[in-house]
């Protein structure tokens, strides 16, 4: 995929899920560590949502969790207890190649797709339920 243009795209929340509720938000740790966080290029830290997602279908909704990295200076957490509706500002979904590296020669191959979640921010929906086409306050 790498060369074929942009691999994420926006996602319109309201026509996609039925319902988004937050289970966690934390730090997003950088590999092998349980304090250091990790950061963007330009020093924005980044966070984990974890959220329950329940996906519009022809018949009952399909839930999932889904991990979403949201990269800001400000602690997304501030207003969000976990079991809250919420809507995941900017939500994007992206797509990139998955890569093994063949042991006896090194090269690196193709095996697949990998699909990861990120959004600008996270705010809870007010009282009232979230319903397709309306913008939360």
């Amino acid at each position: 995929m790498s060369n074929q243009g942009p691999n994420s795209f926006k996602i319109d929340q309201a026509a996609t899920f039925q319902m988004v509720m937050v289970m966690d938000v934390a730090p997003k740790l950088r590999f092998g560590s349980e304090t250091d966080q990790e950061c963007m290029k330009d020093g924005t830290p980044k966070w984990t949502a974890q959220v329950t997602a329940g996906f519009r279908t022809f018949g009952a909704p399909k839930f999932a969790v889904l991990s979403i990295t949201i990269a800001s200076h400000e602690d997304p957490r501030q207003g969000v207890q976990p079991g809250m509706s919420v809507e995941l500002v900017g939500l994007e979904v992206g797509v990139m190649d998955k890569k093994i590296k063949d042991r006896d020669t090194g090269q690196e191959k193709v095996v697949g797709a990998q699909v990861y979640y990120r959004a600008e921010g996270i705010r809870p929906i007010g009282g009232t339920a979230h319903k397709r086409g309306e913008q939360a306050a």
